[in-house]
């Protein structure tokens, strides 16, 4: 039977709650993001800070200084050839890392679902079917599926802005005046964040749906994105409902803790020693939010596991 609303939520946040392990290994998974985004940044930046110390006197000295830097440019073009790599690797890792996290959790939440279905005792209760075993069976059996999920919904939505930027680099190529060309580029841009927002928005919803429906009926990543693509459509009051309430429960809940820290950030221009003193308590604002965001991440993906699970 179908739920409404106020029965998705409330299903999800028992879920939630009844298998709480999921949100620690969501904040883990942040700070595995943390290290591996630092030691991609530690990477790119150290070749890059050598290259720029040995040539740095050749520009300075030179009689064209503009002619040098473009030199230094072409000379260097391997180092920007191993950023883009690096940068390509570090996020299809974290894609990869984060696929995995999903799709154990995508698991449990499943597994709660059905088993909830054959109990008659409290509804917490019925639900909590974490373990660590399962949430890494979960992961292994799912995330190359859920991977795709993500790069094929993303490709479709970034082809879809660039179709714009693509047309403004034209016109802008063919207008010679300079004024034409900075209304025609600045259009263009702005063209290409409204189109942006509302389908970045859709696709997120999208591949929710596709990631439970990946989990819960083991289908190949193209398929999950077709079943997805069909049931968002064919519900999409429920499906756009749910994750607008998420997103401004999330919203209400980190402005909360935000507003704590702004008597400290005011105080800190006039009396900027206090800056050192109010440190610790920022560490534990963006620890707070930290936590605030696993919950509702595991929250959303509870909600969705709850529609696509029905009964």
């Amino acid at each position: 039977m179908k739920r409404n609303i106020t029965d998705v939520l409330r299903r999800g946040l028992d879920t939630t709650i009844a298998n709480w392990p999921v949100i620690v290994l969501r904040i883990a998974e942040s700070l595995v993001f943390a290290a591996i985004a630092i030691a991609g940044i530690l990477a790119a930046i150290v070749p890059a800070i050598v290259a720029a110390g040995l040539s740095a006197d050749e520009v300075m000295n030179s009689a064209d200084p503009g002619g040098a830097v473009v030199e230094w440019l072409v000379g260097h073009l391997m180092l920007f050839v191993w950023i883009f790599a690096l940068a390509f690797i570090v996020l299809g890792v974290m894609i990869a890392i984060h696929s995995f996290v999903e799709g154990g959790s995508a698991r449990i939440y499943v597994d709660g679902e059905r088993a909830a279905a054959k109990r008659t005792g409290t509804v917490r209760d019925d639900l909590r079917v974490f373990t660590f075993d399962r949430w890494l069976a979960g992961g292994a059996a799912s995330w190359w599926q859920i991977f795709w999920v993500y790069n094929l919904a993303w490709s479709v939505t970034l082809m879809l802005v660039l179709v714009p930027l693509i047309i403004t680099i034209i016109l802008m190529l063919a207008i010679s005046d300079t004024v034409g060309r900075v209304i025609v580029g600045c259009s263009g841009v702005a063209l290409a964040i409204l189109i942006l927002i509302p389908t970045g928005i859709v696709t997120s919803i999208w591949c929710k749906k596709a990631i439970t429906i990946c989990v819960s009926r083991a289908v190949s990543a193209r398929e999950a994105l077709r079943q997805g693509w069909r049931e968002f459509r064919a519900d999409l009051g429920r499906h756009l409902a749910v994750a607008v309430i998420v997103f401004v429960i999330s919203m209400a809940l980190n402005s909360l803790v935000s507003g704590f820290s702004v008597p400290m950030n005011i105080s800190q221009h006039k009396f900027p020693t206090m800056a050192l003193m109010f440190a610790p308590v920022r560490v534990i604002a963006g620890v707070i939010q930290g936590m605030i965001g696993a919950a509702i991440s595991s929250f959303f993906l509870a909600c969705f596991v709850s529609m696509t699970e029905e009964r």
